[in-house]
C-alpha cells in the first residue's frame, strides 16, 4: 500500500512539473519590412496543438521550454524556432514566391485571399514604398491590371487622373474643349481611408501605408453600394504591434531635371523656318484658279521675300540675325530642384496596448520659376484590448501640404518667344516685352524670379477613426466606429503688374482669394458572425448600419487694379476694382443598411452574397433609396481530391460573379429640384432686381445602375513559381445622368435627369514569374495587361449622337470621350491644286476626307477619329537580387490615345501664329520637302489640325538597394539598415513631340516639363 501511495505521489509530481513547465507564449510575425503577418501558422512541432496569428500579426500559444514552433504561411519560406522563455517570442519570415494567402481588406472587413471571390488586388507596404514616389497615385502606377493612373500636369503636388475599369460617366464635370475629366473627375473610385471616404490621396505620405486593396468588380465593391460604382480603393495605414518599441527614420534627397524636353527650333533652324514661312505667303498668292495659273517648286525657290516683316531693327533682332546671336529661352529658364523627405516612426505596444506614430516631411522643388510642393504628416495609431470582451481605438492623420505653381504662362512663353529676339538691351537692363511683334508677352524673367505670379495653395485635412469592439463570443462581435474628416483650403492667386495677364498696365492686375472649409463623418456599425453550421460549413455574416454626411462651405473673392505688388493675394480690399464677393454653401446625406455573407463549404466551394440599400438625399424625393445587390461563387479546384497528387499544380480557383451598384457622384446637392437665378427688370421706370426661375425640377431624378458580371480565374503552377490571374467583365451601366438638351421654346437649356446607358467590357491579365532562383540570386516579374471597351448603349429617347466642345461628341456605339473632327487623308500635293481648291485648300493643307462626296467639307463630314482613353494599359516590373543587393525595373504604358494636343495647337509649325514665335522641331511639307508627314508652315490653320497619338511608354523608376548584413546590424545594435538610389522617370519611348506624352491632351495654361529625379535614401530601425 505505502508503495503504491509513493508511485501515485510521484506520478502527481511529474504531471504538475510538466504543467508548471508550460508557458503561455506570445509574440508577433512579421516580414522582412517589419510588416504583422496575419493568418500564420504557428504549431509545436511533433503535436497537433497550434493557433493562427491574428490581423494585427500576434499569436499565444501554450509550450514547454526546448519545444520547437513552426511558422508556416504560403508565400513565406518556412521557419523553425526553438522557444527558450524568451518573451516576447517575435519571428521575422522571409518571402517566398508568390504572396497568396495575405488578408485582404474587402471593406467593413477582411478575408485571406484564397477566400476571395470578387475581383480584387492589392498592394503592401513594400511595393508601395519600393519606387520612392512622393505620392500613392503615381506609386500605384503600371502595378494593377485594369487601374489606369494618369500624371495631368508636371509641376510637383499635381492630382493625378484615376480610372479603374473605364468611364462609367457619360456628362463628366470636367470634360473641357478637349474632352478631359481631371481636376474633378466623377469617374473616379471611391477612396477609402482608415474608414473615412476620402477625396485627394495626394496628401497621404506612401511611408505610412501598411496596404492598398483595389475592390474592381460589382461583388467586391457591393459592400459600399452607390459610392463602389466605379471600384473602391482601401488604404490600411500602418498599425502598432505587441513587442519592444520599434524607432526607424527614413530619408531621401535626390535632384530634380528636366527628361523628355521639348526640341524647338534653334536660331539658325528657326530663321530657315521663317523664310519657308516667308517663300509659301508668296507662292500661295502666284496661285490663279481662273487662269489657271499653278505655281512650281522653281517658284518656290525663286520667290522674292522681305525679311524685314519679321525680323525688326527696333529690338536688334535683324543684327542679331545677321550676326547669328541667339538667345535659348527654353534652357535660360530651366533649373535644378531639390527633393527631400524625412519620416521617422515608432510602434510598439504591451498588456494590450498597441501604438504607432510617424512624422513625415516632403519639399519637392520644381524646375522652373519657384514651383515648390511641401508637406507634412502625422500619423498616430493607439489600440486598447481593455478586456477579453471590448477592444477600443483611435486612429488620427493630419496632413499640411502647401502647393506654389508660379506662373501659368512661364512654361509657354519661354518656347513661343523667338530665339532672334534679346532679353536685355545693350547696357544690361531688363527689355520689357522683347519681341516687337506682340505686345502681350513681357520679358518671363519677371514671372520666373520677381514672384510677379503667385499661384499658391495650401490645404489641411484631419481624419480620424474612433472604434469600439465588443466581442462577448468566440463567433459574434459587435463594432461601432466614428470617422470624421475635416478640410480646409486655402487658394490665393495674383497676377501682378509684370505678368502677360496684366502687361505693366495697374488696372488688369488682379488678386484672388478663395476659401473651403468642407466638414464630412462616417457612423458605422458593424456586427460580424463567425461560426461553423456543420462539419465542413463555415458561415460568415456582416451587419451594417451607415450614416454619411457631407458639408461644404467656400468663399470667393477677386479684386482688380492694385497700386504695388507687395500685398500678394492678402490684401484684397486694396484693389480698386471689386469684382466677385461670393459664399456658397451646400450639404449632403447618405444613409445606408448593407449586409454580407460568406458560406464555405469544406474550403473547397465559396458563396458570398451581399446587399446594401442606400438613401440619397441627391437624388428626387420618393426616389432616394435603392437595393444593390451582388453575388459570386468560387470554386478551389485545387482542394479536390482529385488533384491533390498533381504535383505541379499549386493553385487554380475559379470565380463567377455579379452584381449591382448605384452611383450619385454626378449630381450635386438639390440639382433635381428647381432653381432661382437673378433677373433684371423694368417696372414703370424703375430698374429693379429680381428673380426667375433658371432650371427645371425633376421628380424622377433616381440612381445611376451599373450591372457587372465577371469570371476570374487563379493559376498557380511549379511551386508557386508561375502565378496567374485572368479577369473577364462586361458591365453596363443603366440610367445614366446627363443633361437633355431643351428646346429654345421652353426658355431653357437642358435638364438633367436618367436618359443615357454606357457599357465597359474587358479583360484583365495579371502574371508573376520566377525565372530564376539560386541561393544567392533572384529574379521575378510582374506583368499586368488590361484592354476595356467603352461605348454608349443609349443616349437621350432617339437621339443617337451628341457633339459637345470642340472635338467631343457623345454618339450610340463610340466612347465616351470620343473625339470628332474631320478625318485626315493626307497633304494635298502641288498636282492636286485644282481639287483642292474646290474644298477651299491649297498644296501643304491637310486633306480630309469628304464623307458624304458632296464636294464640300462641313460638318456633316465629322466622324469619330479615336478616343482619349486608352485601348489597352500594362506595366511590367522586374526584381533581381543578389546577397544583399537588389535592382528593380518598372515601366508602364497606354497605348490607343487619341486626342486634341493644345501644345501642337500652340507650337507645331503649321501653327497659327506662323512665323511670330518659335516652334517645336517637326518635319513640315514645303514645295522643296513635299514627302513630310505634316502641314506646310505657311497657313493658319483650324482647330481640327491638330491631333496626335499620345501613346507611350516609360520607363517609370530604376532603382537599387543593400540591405545591411546581420554582423553590420549586431556592432551598429541596429535592427535594419537599407540604402538606395532611385531613378525616377528615365526614359520615355513615344511619337509625341510635346514634354510629356501622359499630359499631351491637356491644357499648355499652368503647364510644366516632365521632370527626372535621382534620389539616394536611407531607411535604419532600432
Amino acid at each position: 500500500m505505502k508503495k503504491l501511495k509513493l508511485l501515485l505521489t510521484s506520478l502527481l509530481i511529474g504531471y504538475s512539473s510538466i504543467s508548471w513547465a508550460q508557458t503561455k507564449v506570445s509574440g508577433v510575425v512579421t516580414d522582412s519590412q517589419n510588416i504583422p503577418i496575419p493568418g500564420v501558422n504557428v504549431v509545436i512541432k511533433g503535436t497537433s496543438t497550434g493557433t493562427v496569428t491574428g490581423f494585427d500579426g500576434n499569436y499565444e500559444i501554450n509550450a514547454n521550454q526546448g519545444d520547437i514552433l513552426v511558422f508556416t504561411y504560403l508565400g513565406f519560406q518556412t521557419r523553425e524556432a526553438t522557444y527558450n522563455g524568451q518573451l516576447p517570442f517575435n519571428q521575422k519570415l522571409q518571402e517566398d514566391l508568390a504572396q497568396l494567402d495575405e488578408v485582404v481588406v474587402i471593406g467593413y472587413g477582411s478575408v485571406k485571399r484564397t477566400d476571395l471571390t470578387g475581383a480584387v488586388q492589392s498592394l503592401g507596404a513594400q511595393e508601395i514604398t519600393q519606387q520612392k514616389k512622393t505620392d500613392l497615385g503615381q506609386a500605384l502606377q503600371g502595378r494593377i491590371a485594369g487601374v489606369d493612373v494618369r500624371v495631368t500636369n508636371n509641376k510637383p503636388g499635381a492630382p493625378l487622373s484615376f480610372d479603374i475599369r473605364g468611364n462609367t460617366v457619360i456628362k463628366n464635370s470636367d470634360e473641357g474643349t478637349n474632352g478631359l475629366n481631371e481636376a474633378n473627375d466623377l469617374s473616379k473610385p471611391l477612396f477609402v481611408v482608415d474608414g473615412v471616404f476620402f477625396e485627394d490621396i495626394n496628401i497621404l505620405n506612401p511611408a505610412d501605408i501598411q496596404q492598398i486593396d483595389i475592390l474592381k468588380d460589382a461583388s467586391a465593391t457591393a459592400i459600399y453600394g452607390s459610392r463602389g460604382a466605379n471600384g473602391v480603393v482601401i488604404i490600411t495605414t500602418k498599425n502598432g504591434v505587441e513587442g519592444k518599441t520599434v524607432f526607424s527614420y527614413e530619408a531621401t534627397v535626390g535632384i530634380n531635371s528636366v527628361v523628355n524636353k521639348p526640341e524647338m527650333f534653334n536660331g539658325d533652324e528657326y530663321v530657315a523656318f521663317v523664310e519657308d514661312v516667308l517663300r509659301s505667303r508668296v507662292w500661295q498668292g502666284m496661285f490663279d484658279f481662273n487662269a489657271p495659273y499653278y505655281p512650281t517648286v522653281d517658284d518656290y525657290n525663286n520667290a522674292a521675300i522681305n525679311f524685314t516683316t519679321e525680323f525688326r531693327e527696333t529690338n536688334e533682332e535683324a543684327s542679331n540675325v545677321a550676326n547669328r546671336r541667339y538667345t535659348d529661352w527654353q534652357n535660360d529658364y530651366i533649373e535644378s530642384g531639390l527633393q527631400t523627405s524625412h519620416n521617422i516612426a515608432m510602434s510598439g505596444g504591451s498588456n494590450g496596448l498597441t501604438y504607432n506614430g510617424s512624422i513625415g516631411y516632403l519639399s519637392n522643388e520644381g524646375i522652373q520659376g519657384g514651383q515648390v510642393f511641401e508637406r507634412y504628416n502625422l500619423n498616430t495609431s493607439v489600440t486598447k484590448k481593455v478586456s477579453d470582451k471590448f477592444t477600443a481605438g483611435l486612429k488620427a492623420y493630419l496632413s499640411l501640404s502647401e502647393r506654389e505653381t508660379g506662373s501659368n504662362e512661364l512654361f509657354r512663353s519661354t518656347l513661343r518667344l523667338a530665339p532672334t529676339v534679346n532679353p536685355r538691351d545693350t547696357e544690361g537692363n531688363l527689355i520689357l516685352f522683347p519681341d516687337d511683334q506682340d505686345g502681350r508677352f513681357l520679358n518671363p524673367y519677371y514671372e520666373a524670379y520677381e514672384e510677379s505670379w503667385l499661384n499658391n495653395t495650401r490645404t489641411l485635412d484631419v481624419i480620424a477613426n474612433v472604434f469600439l469592439n465588443y466581442k462577448p463570443t468566440e463567433w459574434l462581435s459587435f463594432k461601432t466606429q466614428f470617422a470624421p474628416n475635416l478640410r480646409t483650403i486655402r487658394h490665393g492667386q495674383q497676377f501682378g503688374l509684370l505678368t502677360k495677364s496684366a502687361r505693366n498696365e495697374a488696372p488688369r492686375t488682379r488678386a484672388y482669394y478663395d476659401a473651403y472649409f468642407d466638414t464630412s463623418y462616417s457612423w458605422d456599425n458593424i456586427v460580424d458572425l463567425n461560426f461553423d453550421v456543420a462539419e465542413g460549413h463555415n458561415l460568415k455574416t456582416t451587419l451594417i448600419s451607415s450614416v454619411y454626411y457631407r458639408q461644404d462651405e467656400n468663399s470667393k473673392i477677386e479684386t482688380r487694379d492694385f497700386d504695388t505688388d507687395v500685398y500678394k493675394y492678402y490684401n484684397t480690399a486694396a484693389g480698386l476694382n471689386p469684382l466677385t464677393y461670393a459664399t456658397d454653401y451646400e450639404k449632403e446625406t447618405l444613409a445606408s443598411f448593407a449586409a454580407r455573407l460568406n458560406y464555405s463549404i469544406d474550403d473547397k466551394y465559396l458563396f458570398t452574397f451581399t446587399g446594401r440599400y442606400d438613401g440619397s438625399s441627391k437624388l428626387a424625393v420618393g426616389h432616394e433609396w435603392a437595393f444593390f445587390p451582388s453575388a459570386a461563387i468560387a470554386w478551389k479546384a485545387t482542394e479536390e481530391t482529385f488533384l491533390q497528387d498533381v504535383d505541379w499544380l499549386n493553385n487554380l480557383k475559379l470565380r463567377v460573379s455579379y452584381g449591382e451598384s448605384g452611383n450619385d457622384n454626378v449630381l450635386g446637392p438639390y440639382q433635381s429640384f428647381a432653381f432661382l437665378g437673378g433677373a433684371d427688370y423694368a417696372f414703370g421706370s424703375e430698374h429693379l432686381n429680381g428673380a426667375n426661375v433658371s432650371g427645371l425640377a425633376n421628380y424622377d431624378l433616381t440612381w445611376e445602375r451599373s450591372k457587372e458580371f465577371n469570371v476570374g480565374i487563379d493559376l498557380a503552377v511549379l511551386q508557386n513559381r508561375i502565378s496567374l490571374g485572368l479577369e473577364v467583365y462586361n458591365k453596363k451601366t443603366v440610367d445614366a445622368i446627363l443633361e437633355k438638351e431643351l428646346s429654345a421654346i421652353t426658355g431653357y437649356g437642358t435638364a438633367i435627369g436618367n436618359y443615357g446607358s454606357v457599357r465597359n467590357k474587358g479583360v484583365e491579365v495579371t502574371l508573376s514569374t520566377t525565372n530564376i532562383q539560386t541561393e544567392n540570386f533572384k529574379w521575378t516579374t510582374n506583368l499586368n495587361y488590361a484592354r476595356n471597351k467603352n461605348e454608349i448603349v443609349e443616349l437621350d429617347g432617339d437621339l443617337d449622337k451628341l457633339p459637345y466642345g470642340a472635338h467631343g461628341v457623345r454618339q450610340i456605339g463610340q466612347p465616351v470621350d470620343a473625339i470628332y473632327s474631320y478625318k485626315i487623308i493626307g497633304i494635298w500635293q502641288i498636282d492636286e491644286a485644282a481639287e483642292a481648291h474646290t474644298y477651299n485648300s491649297f498644296p501643304g493643307r491637310w486633306k480630309y476626307a469628304d464623307l458624304n462626296d458632296d464636294g464640300i467639307l462641313n460638318q456633316e463630314d465629322n466622324t469619330v477619329i479615336g478616343s482619349i482613353s486608352p485601348d489597352w494599359i500594362g506595366g511590367m516590373t522586374n526584381t533581381f537580387t543578389y546577397k544583399n543587393f537588389d535592382l528593380t525595373v518598372q515601366m508602364h504604358t497606354r497605348q490607343g490615345v487619341y486626342g486634341h494636343s493644345e501644345f501642337y495647337n500652340n507650337f507645331a509649325p503649321w501653327q497659327n501664329d506662323q512665323a511670330k514665335f518659335n516652334k517645336v522641331k517637326l518635319d513640315y511639307w514645303s514645295p522643296n520637302n513635299q514627302d513630310a508627314k505634316n502641314p506646310a508652315a505657311a497657313y493658319a490653320s483650324t482647330g481640327n489640325d491638330y491631333y496626335v497619338d499620345a501613346d507611350f511608354v516609360k520607363i517609370g523608376n530604376i532603382g537599387i538597394g543593400y540591405n545591411a548584413k546581420q554582423a553590420m546590424l549586431d556592432k551598429l545594435k541596429m535592427s535594419s539598415l537599407r540604402l538606395t538610389l532611385d531613378i525616377q522617370n528615365p526614359f520615355t519611348f513615344t511619337d509625341y513631340a510635346g514634354p510629356d506624352p501622359e499630359t499631351a491632351l491637356g491644357d499648355t495654361y499652368n503647364a510644366g516639363y516632365m521632370m527626372k529625379t535621382v534620389l539616394f535614401g536611407l531607411k535604419l530601425s532600432y
